[in-house]
């Protein structure tokens, strides 16, 4: 019994010692423990951004706590302060504040705003476009967008290797991009035939048939040689003929075309009054080395033509009686076509004249009383000379019994036209519209241009097939006038 007694009182003892220890070590921590706030960002305390590019903030989170007994905690709200403008480059920040019970915190987080986006080069290409066989590239077009600096197209570096187009383009940010592209070389166009005189032509009974065609390639150049024709032309009938054009270049690319020639006997010159139908063939500033052949074409056809002749070379004068003999009008034009000496004065103008109508004289026995200004009577030449010759010429020409003549279609081989082709189409179109308005043409060509001269034939062809007939002039004919302007 007394044994348990000892036992009870000792156990009250370490409980009694036990109680006062941890009212101690309470007091301990009571009198040491440290109230603070931490916080805690969300995400990277540095944190990057690309420019234009949406930021969304990640927060951060906050509590009171102790500092011997942190698990002893309280959320306190955070107040944000500080914003991010993604649109322009540059370093934010953002600071995160928590207060509670006179306890205050803060911590910041820095935001980088960054252009780290190379920019984009467009490569614009044409569906089925390629480069010829050792010729250099066309370039089809490129273009070069950044997200910061907008259009740099301007920046961009090309160079071209041998089969190869390298571009390359740095933005102000240094952000570099490369692209390339790879030319396509090939051949794919035949070569192109020209056919001289068109696709369809007229060809006169009995007159050899003589065909003219070109062709030339892309990459081989002419190739006229390599041209084959089918078919033949009997210009002895009357008839329809198809011809076949073929052409190969050396990558084997082939053209073929057709050529329809018209065999037809041509109707005779029919000289009748002067209508909308009459033409005037007039040729001025000869005599040339290719008078006489126009000589022979106008005899082939019976054509009576007017030549406004000059002394320009003296050599040819011979060639006046020619014409005459020929029976076509000589009238004149100038003996030295000088401006400057011509409309000095109007003294010096018929000087000119009667200097150049004494050659005509002596080659043809007569004297010329048809003649066309240097230049045409509306002519603004003169007037670098002489203020208002023009005017006075033209009364003095009809009071001396002259008659002038301008023009109202022209060839353009004094200037503009430089192939018989030009000049032919130049004359048929405009007479057919000066006929239109019930008008004669009066054609101004000139016997010194060679290719002038090989359109004559033509023109003629085309004015009988189409109903017009051809005449000399003379004083009564149309003087086709100009409007004088000095």
């Amino acid at each position: 019994m007394p044994q348990k007694k000892d036992n009870h009182k000792v156990l009250l003892r370490i409980l009694f010692s036990l109680s006062i220890f941890l009212s101690i070590g309470i007091a301990a921590i009571l009198l040491f423990n440290r109230w603070e706030i931490v916080i805690t960002l969300r995400g990277n305390q540095t944190e990057h951004v690309e420019y234009q590019k949406d930021y969304i903030d990640e927060g951060a989170i906050a509590y009171k706590q102790g500092t011997i007994l942190p698990f002893i905690k309280q959320r306190v709200p955070i107040q944000v302060s500080g914003t991010v403008d993604t649109k322009q480059l540059g370093s934010y920040t953002i600071e995160y504040i928590a207060t509670k019970d006179q306890l205050k915190q803060s911590i910041k987080r820095t935001v980088n705003v960054e252009d780290t986006t190379p920019p984009d080069i467009i490569l614009t290409s044409h569906p089925g476009s390629y480069t010829l066989f050792n010729h250099p590239y066309q370039e089809e077009g490129y273009t070069a967008i950044d997200n910061y600096d907008l259009n740099i197209t301007d920046k961009v570096i090309r160079e071209e290797t041998a089969d190869k187009i390298i571009y390359k383009v740095t933005d102000s940010n240094g952000n570099q991009t490369i692209k390339e592209r790879t030319i396509i070389f090939d051949d794919r166009k035949g070569p192109q035939i020209n056919l001289v005189g068109g696709s369809e032509i007229t060809w006169i009974l009995g007159n050899p048939f003589q065909d003219s065609y070109t062709a030339i390639d892309d990459l081989d150049g002419d190739i006229t040689a390599n041209t084959i024709v089918s078919g033949s032309v009997d210009t002895n009938t009357i008839g329809d003929y198809t011809l076949t054009y073929s052409c190969k270049d050396a990558h084997q690319n082939e053209t073929t075309i057709n050529r329809i020639v018209h065999v037809i006997a041509l109707p005779s010159n029919q000289i009748q009054a002067e209508d909308a139908k009459t033409i005037y063939l007039t040729f001025d500033d000869g005599p040339s080395i290719h008078t006489q052949r126009l000589l022979d074409v106008l005899a082939k056809y019976q054509i009576p033509g007017t030549f406004f002749v000059t002394s320009l070379q003296p050599e040819y004068a011979y060639m006046i009686a020619k014409e005459a003999q020929a029976g076509h009008v000589v009238a004149e034009h100038s003996y030295t076509h000088n401006y400057a000496t011509v409309y000095a004065s109007t003294d010096a103008f018929w000087q000119d004249f009667h200097n150049m109508n004494e050659i005509i004289h002596q080659q043809t026995g007569i004297y010329a009383n048809l003649f066309r200004f240097p230049g045409g009577s509306s002519n603004t030449v003169s007037q670098n000379y002489a203020s208002g010759i023009m005017s006075t010429l033209v009364k003095e020409a009809s009071l001396y019994g002259y008659t002038y003549f301008d023009w109202n279609v022209s060839s353009g081989d004094a200037g503009g036209a430089t192939t018989a082709d030009e000049v032919y189409n130049n004359v048929i179109t405009q007479v057919a519209k000066v006929s239109s308005y019930g008008k004669p043409s009066v054609v101004l060509q000139h016997d010194t241009k060679g290719f002038s001269i090989d359109a004559v034939e033509r023109i003629i062809i085309w004015g009988l097939q189409n109903g017009y007939h051809f005449s000399s002039l003379s004083q009564g004919s149309y003087t086709a006038h100009h409007g004088v302007v000095n």
